[in-house]
């Protein structure tokens, strides 16, 4: 084995030899895929979508990027035919793959039912990021470089940059560091700064790198003397004021009005507190357990209210053995069952805000940590269950909440994605589990005590009235945590 750190090749078995240049783009691609899986997990994706589009993408943006650079180069490569899949040896057009990787992209996540936008503005700032790896590929290659310059340029660069950078006989500007730095900034920038105080609208921080990357390619590529060419015009500077142009209009919120991009959401309730007022049920129901079965034990205010949240072997497996919980559970059903047409009862304005969302076009559904039998009892007594296409239980949840996993259920149910999804519930473990996947979370409860607590979770938006729901499905926002990434 030997490494030759300061040319073309990174390392060879014998006749086989790895480029530096496919080294740079497969580290390149790695790092932006880390980063975007990153953040899909905490979406609530699955690991597979990432893994399913990662690696045709990387095949067809490099199949772009390269056709791109040979149709250009076309003259060449007519009498080289032979050399058109040589790529180890250089030569991708970077627009070439964004616009064969954008297309690929529309056709992928639509197929999966998930938002374009929203993807879009996950991975292009990674992008930056790749291509800054990239440049360096360039870098080895000793291509990517601008015009003659003097030794006393590099007065202050690393020796081994000068070293590469002495090309036929001169040394040259080193254009591929600037793209390269200017790439890391804008990756820096979007993340860091846009997107936590620019960021309005799905769409925002992709449309803000075809503006970043189109003015840095535009401003690099007028010191290049390798450029590739079209009507004696530098053609990446062509491409890159388009791209200046397209971004400028996207973030002014021009093809989101022209194409109506603007998505309802769907909307998913918890059960108890939330549509139906089951505290004094729930509160009555456990201290005739507790006086039946533990007589000499008084629950605090305290601990009634925490009760609201955990499932019921949580909450009784603090207090007796874990061989009488199904016993003790049985009974709980029971006496709740007995007490249900006397104490329970319809929250306020929630059938009127239900028929508002129904008016709207809006597909609702529940997901409870109740037992199904008595989440649909419930809603049927309360008269709201023709209002869903989807109600969920705790037999129909892949975990109870606060997972998040429940939620992804109702929405796979209503054959939709959970990009646009409002969860309402009436305590944290609610909250939690609209934030386990990034959903908008909306903290409603009529109680001031409740709604401290809330707060505490950090909701999107905290309600006291149901019918606030029905104005705010009207407004044009973007229908996830936009904190979460």
């Amino acid at each position: 084995m030997h490494l030759f750190p300061n040319t073309r090749i990174f390392v060879s078995f014998g006749s086989l030899e790895i480029a530096w240049y496919a080294v740079l783009i497969l580290t390149g691609a790695l790092c932006a895929y880390l980063l975007c899986q990153r953040t899909m997990k905490k979406w609530g994706y699955a690991p597979e979508v990432l893994d399913d589009y990662v690696v045709p993408m990387l095949f067809i943006g490099i199949l772009g990027a390269r056709a791109w650079y040979v149709i250009f180069e076309w003259n060449y490569y007519s009498s080289h035919l032979n050399e058109i899949v040589a790529i180890w040896n250089g030569g991708l057009a970077i627009h070439g793959g964004l616009i064969a990787g954008t297309i690929f992209s529309l056709f992928f996540f639509k197929k999966r039912h998930i938002s374009f936008l929203r993807m879009f503005d996950l991975i292009m700032p990674t992008v930056l990021l790749a291509q800054a790896f990239g440049r360096w590929g360039n870098f080895m290659n000793q291509e990517a470089y601008g015009g003659i310059v003097s030794e006393s340029f590099f007065a202050h660069y690393p020796v081994f940059i000068k070293n590469q950078m002495f090309i036929d006989g001169a040394y040259r500007m080193p254009t591929f560091l600037f793209e390269s730095v200017c790439n890391l900034l804008g990756f820096l920038f979007i993340t860091l700064i846009f997107r936590k105080h620019w960021y309005k609208r799905r769409g925002d921080c992709g449309f803000m790198y075809m503006v970043w990357y189109g003015i840095t390619r535009f401003v690099v590529e007028g010191m290049r003397t390798d450029s590739l060419m079209v009507f004696g015009l530098r053609t990446a500077q062509l491409v890159s004021l388009a791209l200046m142009v397209v971004g400028c209009l996207g973030l002014m919120g021009v093809f989101h009005k022209a194409f109506h991009w603007k998505n309802k959401p769907i909307v998913l309730f918890d059960l108890d507190g939330t549509l139906i007022d089951s505290q004094q049920l729930v509160f009555e129901t456990f201290r005739r357990v507790f006086k039946e079965l533990k007589p000499d034990y008084e629950l605090s205010n305290e601990e009634l209210y925490s009760f609201f949240g955990p499932t019921l072997e949580v909450t009784f497996s603090k207090y007796f053995p874990e061989d009488q919980l199904e016993s003790i559970i049985d009974r709980y059903q029971v006496i709740n069952k007995s007490l249900h047409k006397n104490l329970l009862k319809e929250v306020p304005h929630a059938k009127e805000m239900l028929e508002g969302l129904k008016e709207q076009n809006i597909q609702c559904a529940v997901v409870s940590n109740k037992r199904i039998e008595v989440v649909k009892r419930g809603l049927k007594q309360a008269g709201l269950d023709g209002y869903f296409k989807v109600v969920l239980g705790k037999e129909n949840l892949p975990e109870p909440k606060p997972s998040a996993s429940g939620l992804i259920e109702a929405c796979n149910l209503l054959h939709t994605s959970h990009d646009d999804c409002i969860y309402v519930g009436d305590n944290v473990a609610d909250i939690v589990a609209a934030k386990n996947m990034a959903a908008y979370s909306v903290g409603f409860s009529v109680d001031e005590k409740q709604r401290e607590a809330l707060e505490k979770a950090h909701p999107c938006k905290v309600i006291d009235d149901l019918m606030q729901l029905v104005s705010l499905c009207k407004e044009d926002r973007i229908w996830s945590d936009n904190t979460i990434w």
